[in-house]
């Protein structure tokens, strides 16, 4: 496995993108004239729980809302013990392929293909909203994509308490 740190500095535009400002003949348009032109203020919309999650916090730990179900997180404690990082991992845990069930992957806008970068950016994005809305606590986020395509792009979370907060 592949793992890196969240940092989305260097980006490529994506195929489907530069296809579409060819097409407009005009290389000035940035992605903000396409979500305009696009009518993609609702996905933006839908896509803000994805970059700026709504969190729950249970047995000292910090979880995804939406994905959070306080009997499986159970099971996880009784499963690994007291290893709330691990715990947190494991449950928060997005699979990005599963994500997008009903998105054609391997079509000629290379989908598929983008999707290690969204993994990046969701998890720089992570790192800044989880590190603002818990500052007593250390935020790490693990963003990898398994070289063996089992799972494909992921990006994943734990926490754990700084040093100033346990004095």
């Amino acid at each position: 496995m592949s793992s890196v740190k969240p940092s989305w500095s260097e980006r490529e535009l994506p195929a489907f993108f530069k296809r579409w400002r060819t097409e407009w003949k005009d290389e000035t348009l940035g992605p903000g004239s396409y979500l305009d032109f696009e009518g993609g203020l609702r996905f933006v919309l839908a896509a803000a729980w994805m970059f700026c999650p709504e969190t729950i916090e249970y047995r000292g730990c910090v979880f995804l809302k939406d994905r959070f179900h306080r009997s499986t997180v159970d099971g996880w404690f009784s499963e690994l013990g007291d290893d709330r990082k691990r715990v947190e991992s494991v449950a928060n845990h997005v699979e990005l392929w599963d994500t997008f069930l009903n998105t054609p992957l391997a079509d000629g806008d290379q989908l598929g293909e983008e999707l290690p970068q969204l993994a990046v950016a969701l998890g720089e994005c992570w790192q800044g909203v989880l590190s603002a809305r818990y500052p007593d606590r250390e935020i790490t986020v693990g963003v990898s994509d398994e070289e063996d395509g089992s799972y494909g792009p992921t990006v994943t979370f734990w926490t754990s308490s700084t040093e100033s907060a346990s004095r």
